[in-house]
């Protein structure tokens, strides 16, 4: 069993100096050294968390003395330069302008990936309990400019790291760790730098050097690789002002599509749909459907779109749902003039009953929040009764669906809604012939509920009503 704390900082900054090192050298301490760790968690027992018992503190620290394995970012030393008075500056004939340069050195990394300490102890209730306290009060880190968020986590998730370990007999030294060394005593972490040069040493009594030596891309373990969260939805709201219409969910749902894949960088079968070779996936719709929703579920093809639902039956993996969350605007340009410029933001993340509801059920009756188009026509049909079974078809042979027990065109004014894709995929002359739809089943079942052409773009969606409500005129 492992211990594994896991610090984010906000500002993507880590300002300390090793030990022995002076801070006008510019050398950034990097990886942080796990005797620091262990004075900045005392420190927080001692000014945000004294209720805490002595001997699960103690308990915990002790177990946390040994050498860990350091999972860190990585970063770019950097380092600002401040001009200080001199102690005399407010003496009457002296130099106003004498001043001592001092270097607040740094590393910078991305803000948004953490610092992961891990070490091997497993720990009883009340010292994991206590540890956890402290490392959620823990406010700062290094200098008090690395402000700080820490926790305990159970694994060790992201891919983006680099692993520093204690160095073997045969590895290489790439850097040399502040450690506390056995057997621990707790008042060895109360010694200031002050206090450890005024008795001639170079580091704390009770810590020693330990060499640490940093994976290499081979050698370096993918500790995502057996755990790796998925998800079957994201929900993303949308600014108020302006909101497009639900008339142009094809077009809404296509630029969330094309601004995910190109978040995600690398080709996404759930994302896209398609193979590796650029082949459509024939796996029964389990890739991502791009989904519009109005403001209370209206349905009106003038209502604003409130939420859009990524739901992907095969579920998405943790990249592609990071892709999304990257998604901040979606812009249609010239490719969709009736198209407003709008902000998103993920909201929800989960199975699809917990993130979109209103689109599940169940229910014995289901009405066309969107219009549903035909994939095909047969032209021996009249258009009603080839509505009905390209539904039926659909529902049997591609979502594992019983057959409705009716099926019926209901009123409403299709021509207002965009039925084809942006340019240069498609143009106005492929709009599709579709129609508004009501589906009624003789046992209540659960959607997601969505039929036809463009339906992994917004078309075609159906919600659930309840038995004793019409559909809107």
């Amino acid at each position: 069993m492992t211990t594994i704390l896991q610090v984010q900082f906000p500002w993507g900054r880590y300002h300390a100096t090793p030990w022995g090192r002076n801070v006008n050298e510019g050398h950034p301490e990097w990886p942080l050294s796990p005797w620091r760790i262990l004075r900045a968690l005392f420190a927080t027992w001692k000014t945000r968390c004294t209720h805490l018992r002595a001997q699960d503190v103690e308990a915990a620290l002790r177990q946390l003395a040994g050498p860990p394995t350091l999972h860190v970012p990585a970063m770019k030393p950097g380092h600002v330069r401040h001009y200080m008075p001199q102690l005399g500056h407010r003496s009457i004939g002296k130099d106003k302008s004498d001043t001592t340069i001092t270097f607040d050195s740094f590393a910078a990394f991305n803000p948004r990936t953490p610092l992961l300490v891990e070490w091997d102890a497993d720990m009883a209730v009340g010292p994991r309990g206590a540890l956890k306290e402290m490392a959620a009060a823990l406010s700062y880190l290094g200098r008090s400019e690395s402000i700080c968020d820490a926790a305990l986590v159970s694994r060790v998730e992201h891919r983006d790291l680099v692993s520093w370990r204690p160095a073997g007999s045969e590895d290489r030294t790439d850097a040399e760790l502040l450690c506390a060394r056995q057997p621990f005593e707790m008042t060895d972490l109360l010694q200031s730098p002050d206090s450890v040069r005024k008795n001639g040493r170079l580091i704390p009594t009770g810590s020693h050097l330990v060499p640490y030596t940093k994976a290499t891309p081979e050698t370096n373990v993918n500790h995502s690789a057996s755990w790796r969260p998925t998800y079957a939805a994201v929900r993303l709201a949308l600014h108020p002002r302006p909101r497009p219409m639900i008339a142009d969910a094809v077009a809404v749902g296509e630029l969330l599509r094309r601004t995910a894949l190109k978040k995600h960088g690398v080709p996404s079968e759930a994302l896209s749909g398609k193979t590796s070779s650029g082949t459509h996936r024939l796996d029964r719709h389990q890739h991502a459907h791009y989904l519009s929703l109005a403001r209370d579920s209206k349905l009106d093809a003038a209502g604003p779109i409130d939420s859009l639902i990524v739901w992907a039956p095969g579920r998405l993996n943790g990249d592609e749902f990071a892709a999304l969350a990257r998604v901040k605007w979606l812009r249609a340009g010239r490719s969709a003039p009736g198209v407003p410029d709008f902000a998103v933001a993920v909201v929800g993340v989960g199975d699809i009953e917990e993130i979109a509801p209103e689109v599940v059920g169940p229910s014995r009756r289901w009405v066309s929040h969107t219009p549903f188009a035909p994939g095909r026509h047969d032209r021996r049909l009249a258009w009603a009764r080839h509505i009905e079974v390209e539904v039926e078809r659909e529902l049997s042979q591609f979502r594992d669906y019983p057959s409705p027990a009716s099926v019926a065109v209901v009123p409403g004014d299709v021509r207002r809604y965009r039925r084809y894709r942006l340019p240069p995929k498609e143009t106005m002359a492929a709009n599709r012939r579709a129609a508004m739809v009501e589906v009624q089943f003789e046992q209540p079942v659960e959607g997601p509920i969505s039929l036809g052409a463009l339906s992994h773009f917004g078309l075609g969606l159906f919600l659930p009503q309840d038995d004793d409500s019409h559909h809107p005129r």
